[in-house]
């Protein structure tokens, strides 16, 4: 392949250099020719260029706004940067909730209950059918979770789904359905029931980690809490045991989430308005003996702490009561506010997402290595 001068360079070195630039670079040398372009969005060199990157780039934030106006938020070399995301939605659409990610591609929900996934960095997008199994939003819920199937190459929306117990429609429903939707084959599926009873205080998404989306349940018949594992390539769900300490009757009432790639536990210690979290973080996954405690203290709040990355060893970003970010020092026990040029307003919803090249509409290109 000809770089300049008419000089060349072995494809397998250009491949090196090309996995070591950020995925916006990519982007921006796939328009160069068409030769660079196909170097550059084949499967192989997708799966290269992920699995080099996905360790050294630092997570990056992506909110919704009130505005409904969704925004990435990048740390690099001590600073913070903003940016907003312009993709082709149409009048209609009135984003709501940003259910999870993975690789790179995230979950957004539309007011109307209708789905879309997106690569924040290429802005890539593909918006899902709607399911036909979808229980009338009318007396119902819904939770959702995102993630990859490492076995058969694909990533899986799966989404739980409940009558309101209370409600003239179903009363007696008490199932909790299970759909799957294959961005591989493109359809829909109805899974068997799940087991436990997901009637949470909280519709909060699943946490996808190790292959498994994670969700705070209760298990019949004396609703004990459980950490239900819905494991993508069996259609399963399995237990994770929880942290020892930790009242069996109460912590479904806690919240599960990623950080440094564990699964972690968040444990509001006072009822109302409080200013400490306990996170408990799963070092060795599923192994009950590795949580480990970390105490965030002296954040005020009213309705909830949620941590959300790390952006050093000892600072991990949280979220306020989704009026504003703050940095939490673990070593020092100290926090600041994290502003961000370009967001004015409170914010409905806030993830995490890897820079990645990976795209939703083409599952030719979905295969990335465990």
């Amino acid at each position: 392949m000809s770089i300049c001068n008419g000089g060349y360079l072995p494809q397998e070195l250009l491949i090196n250099i090309f996995c070591r630039l950020p995925a916006k670079s990519v982007g921006q040398l796939r328009c160069v020719s068409n030769l660079l372009n196909s170097l550059l969005s084949n499967k192989q060199f997708l799966k290269s260029h992920f699995t080099s990157n996905h360790f050294q780039e630092p997570e990056k934030l992506i909110l919704l706004s009130n505005s409904h106006c969704f925004h990435t938020i990048t740390f690099k070399n001590n600073g913070v940067f903003s940016n907003s995301i312009n993709f082709q939605q149409t009048p209609s659409d009135q984003f709501i909730d940003i259910c999870g990610s993975c690789n790179g591609l995230v979950l957004i929900l539309n007011k109307d209950d209708t789905i879309v996934v997106i690569n924040p960095i290429t802005l890539d997008f593909k918006k899902i059918p709607n399911s036909p199994f979808a229980l009338d939003p009318v007396g119902s819920f819904s939770m959702y979770g995102f993630g990859y199937d490492y076995v058969n190459d694909d990533y899986k929306i799966v989404v739980i789904s409940r009558y309101d117990h209370d409600n003239e429609y179903e009363p007696d429903v008490l199932d909790m359905f299970m759909d799957i939707y294959s961005l591989k084959n493109g359809s829909w599926k109805r899974i068997k029931s799940s087991p436990y009873d997901h009637a949470v205080p909280e519709l909060a998404s699943g946490v996808f980690v190790n292959g498994a989306l994670h969700w705070l349940a209760s298990k019949k018949p004396d609703y004990a809490s459980v950490i239900g594992a819905f494991v993508l390539s069996d259609e399963e769900f399995v237990e994770v045991p929880a942290p020892k300490s930790l009242d069996k009757d109460k912590f479904v009432f806690n919240k599960l989430v990623v950080l440094k790639g564990c699964l972690c536990m968040v444990v509001d210690n006072l009822e109302g308005y409080g200013n400490r979290i306990d996170v408990w973080m799963m070092k060795e996954y599923g192994v009950k003996e590795s949580w480990t405690k970390l105490c965030v203290d002296g954040i005020d709040f009213y309705d909830f702490l949620k941590p959300l990355c790390f952006i050093r060893d000892d600072e991990v970003v949280v979220n306020v009561d989704g009026e504003k970010l703050m940095v939490y020092n673990l070593e020092e026990e100290i926090s600041r506010d994290l502003e961000v040029d370009g967001i004015l307003d409170r914010f409905d919803s806030v993830g995490t997402f890897v820079e990645s090249l990976v795209s939703p509409v083409d599952p030719n290109l979905f295969g990335i290595e465990a």
